[in-house]
């Protein structure tokens, strides 16, 4: 693990593997770590890294009560991108860190070759497109945020986790994944927090001029779907693919899927780069 400190505050990564730089950033509730499946089948031909995001896994929580936001977390990726590779280089964000892909690549774009964003979470677009969807959503993190608030994580979870992944999910996980989770509860709490403020427009949206690939799960929420398939209409030079069986949490149960589908995007970045 290495670390760096942004802003006095410290913040650890993981690198692995060989070849040009590929940077993994995770899910909300989650760490660099989820990416060690999908990183053993592109660990041979790919240099690795895998933040912990400010407030999630290793990482030190961020300091200032409601202050964090994506854009300081694409912050914190441009500093470790430009302490560890040359640049520009291909990123993958998965749900909150796919929102934090795009910021990135909003903020700076000449840090970022292509992006892959597995459902990223940008359901502001949901708003600014009038969909009706968009309360839905925010009712499911209102309902988190509101249980953490209240003393009651685990029903938080348990409604967060089987309402994208089905019912009976919460109960079929290991008490030892439980408890990876619950332990996460705040953390994960500022970090819905930070999603219902992430302001992503479909213009910014419109703006990205590189290669990106849009993938979610085929058994995903309504409400994902229609946010990729905003994301996917909104970007020029745009992939679009349906992983067979997966839900939101594809990088956890089809890893091997995930990492197939990135080198495939990667070997469409490459082409257009060479145009």
């Amino acid at each position: 693990m290495a670390e760096i400190s942004f802003r006095g505050v410290r913040a650890v990564y993981r690198t692995w593997g060989q070849g040009p730089a590929l940077v993994l950033l995770h899910a909300g509730g989650s760490s660099g770590a989820q990416w060690t499946k999908t990183g053993e089948a592109l660990a041979d031909t790919h240099r690795l890294i895998a933040p912990d995001l400010l407030s999630y896994g290793a990482s030190d929580p961020w300091p200032v009560p409601g202050g964090l936001t994506h854009e300081l977390q694409a912050h914190l990726v441009a500093d470790i991108i430009e302490a560890e590779s040359s640049i520009p280089l291909d990123v993958v964000g998965h749900s909150y860190g796919g929102a934090t892909a795009l910021r990135l690549a909003l903020q700076r774009p000449d840090l970022v070759r292509s992006l892959m964003l597995i459902e990223p979470m940008v359901s502001w677009l949901l708003k600014a497109a009038n969909d009706p969807l968009y309360e839905g959503g925010v009712s499911i993190a209102n309902t988190f945020i509101a249980s953490v608030q209240a003393g009651k994580p685990e029903a938080g979870w348990k409604f967060f986790i089987d309402t994208r992944n089905g019912t009976g999910t919460w109960a079929r996980m290991s008490e030892e994944t439980r408890g990876r989770f619950l332990a996460q509860s705040e953390r994960v709490r500022e970090g819905f927090i930070s999603n219902l403020n992430h302001r992503m427009s479909l213009a910014e949206c419109g703006s990205i001029r590189v290669p990106v690939t849009v993938a979610r799960g085929a058994t995903t929420t309504p409400t994902d779907r229609r946010i990729c398939e905003l994301v996917h209409g909104a970007i020029a030079q745009s992939h679009y693919e349906v992983i067979p069986e997966a839900g939101h949490m594809s990088p956890f149960t089809h890893p091997f899927e995930v990492a197939r589908l990135v080198q495939e995007h990667l070997a469409r970045a490459a082409k257009y780069s060479n145009v």
